[in-house]
């Protein structure tokens, strides 16, 4: 007799898939080996904030560190800087790094499992996050956290992408993230991909496959909110707010020569079409 004929039913266990920050432009995931500069607007942020303190090193909390580039940068420029994360990976990639240039890898540190930061109340001068923001389900959670590791007259810069961009900045997909979360926003990211407009990652799978990566970093870890909606979590836990000023220094950064009333619209479209800039001040004496 003949071997016996494949059933047309077998079980196929579907292959693992990666998470959509595996992805190889993710910087996060390199060698740790020069810190990356941090952007134009948070080095302005920090000169300012220095010739306030005078000869006193202000110190600094970077919120949603990665792997530390900021802080390895602060550091080697004589700054009492701090990171904290919630990828214990990342961390442990920047306590490498800081180990290896003789610095302290305590300084960078993980999120509990309770999202508080493992810092003492009042413990920091100035606290910043970078394309954090959009990362956050529980806003309330980290405005807390800000707002208890803040000391008295302590200023912050926060800076993340904008609910009306064009653009999701992650996936690369062209209105996707104006849609609600569910089958909708899938099957518009399962179009992107399919017609190029999306980040061309993980071409070795599957079109299905790479739907459902980018579809589950989608939910899962992106959150769009309003300037108006993000100031108000942030308020609620005794920060001040101001994004009209911190808009209009990051359209100014790129635009010098542009004054008045069109400074003011150039903000307005900047922190609701592209990126939000928001200043934090905690009050106190």
């Amino acid at each position: 007799m003949g071997e016996p004929a494949l059933c047309n039913h077998q079980h196929v266990v579907p292959r693992a898939l990666p998470e959509f920050t595996d992805h190889p432009e993710d910087t996060k995931n390199h060698r740790f080996q020069t810190p990356i500069t941090p952007p134009e607007q948070v080095r302005l942020f920090l000169q300012r904030q220095s010739a306030v303190h005078g000869r006193r090193a202000p110190r600094v909390l970077d919120v949603g560190c990665g792997r530390g580039d900021t802080v390895a940068w602060l550091r080697a420029r004589g700054w009492d800087a701090y990171g904290v994360d919630v990828d214990a990976d990342y961390v442990e990639r920047g306590r490498a790094h800081l180990a290896g240039a003789a610095d302290d890898p305590s300084r960078l540190q993980v999120v509990r499992d309770d999202l508080s930061f493992p810092f003492e109340d009042g413990f920091f001068d100035i606290v910043l996050s970078d394309q954090v923001i959009e990362h956050v389900a529980n806003l309330n959670a980290l405005a807390a956290e800000v707002s208890r590791v803040s000391g008295p007259a302590s200023r912050g810069l926060h800076i993340y992408p904008a609910r009306w961009y064009p653009v999701e900045p992650h996936l690369k997909t062209p209105f996707t993230h104006w849609l609600p979360k569910g089958p909708l926003r899938r099957t518009a990211e399962a179009a992107c991909l399919r017609t190029g407009l999306a980040a061309p990652y993980f071409t070795e799978y599957s079109l299905a496959e790479r739907a459902q990566i980018y579809s589950t970093y989608s939910e899962e870890h992106t959150f769009y909110r309003s300037v108006k909606s993000t100031i108000a979590v942030m308020q609620r836990h005794g920060l001040v707010c101001d994004a009209r000023e911190a808009s209009k220094d990051r359209v100014a950064l790129r635009a010098p020569a542009v004054r008045g009333p069109a400074l003011a619209a150039l903000g307005w479209m900047c922190r609701h079409l592209h990126s939000v800039a928001l200043y934090t001040v905690k009050p106190g004496s």
